[in-house]
């Protein structure tokens, strides 16, 4: 493979496939295609608009997309949550690395799934809102402001981030799946290192 990291508190599974202590899963995957992106990194606000359409028509919704760079080269750096099949509630968060080249791609994603209990971050933070902003609101503007789609906010349907899934709120519930993706993400990505062929292949243009 043409990506390393540092697999520390990783447990490897198979090929490609590790977990960590919390039970979430880290996937490393190499596509020798061109890459299925809708935009060029440079337009990162086209990329982030399409990633949410995408994301709704698979019944979810983008928590954030960012363009970063890992080992010398741009990559995309996002979190996306879809409902978790065959439940009535919950869902997992996934959490990527996108290394694109014109012929290649590399990807790196670690799923967090809810466990237990779910919902309980939404809840307390619901009530904080609604203490703090609900006063003489309508419902219905209310809950815009608490849900919508980042970086389209006209898009409707899927689900919607949320005012608890901010970056703010990660400390006080450190063992919610979106907490681990956040937490995994910035603890892998100054580890990666990508194999010179890799790195010597024609950047991706769009």
């Amino acid at each position: 493979m043409s990506l390393r990291f540092d697999t520390t508190g990783w447990e490897p599974l198979q090929d490609g496939v590790f977990r960590n202590g919390d039970g979430d899963v880290a996937v490393l995957s190499g596509f020798d295609i061109p890459p299925n992106l809708a935009a060029p990194l440079e337009d990162l606000d086209r990329l982030r608009r399409a990633t949410v359409e995408s994301s709704v028509a698979a019944g979810g919704g983008l928590i954030e997309l960012d363009v970063i760079t890992l080992d010398g080269l741009p990559a995309i750096r996002q979190i996306v949550k879809l409902p978790l099949p065959d439940r009535p509630t919950g869902v997992v968060y996934l959490g990527s690395f996108t290394v694109p080249r014109a012929d290649r791609s590399l990807v790196l994603r670690v799923q967090c799934m809810e466990h237990g209990v779910t919902g309980m971050r939404d809840s307390v933070v619901l009530n904080r809102f609604l203490s703090e902003h609900g006063q003489g609101r309508p419902l219905e503007e209310m809950m815009r402001s608490w849900a919508q789609h980042p970086y389209a906010p006209e898009v409707q349907g899927g689900l919607p981030r949320n005012w608890s899934e901010e970056p703010g709120w990660d400390p006080h519930f450190p063992d919610h799946p979106l907490s681990r993706a956040r937490r995994s993400l910035q603890a892998l990505a100054p580890t990666i290192e990508l194999h010179p062929a890799f790195k010597a292949a024609p950047p991706f243009r769009g």
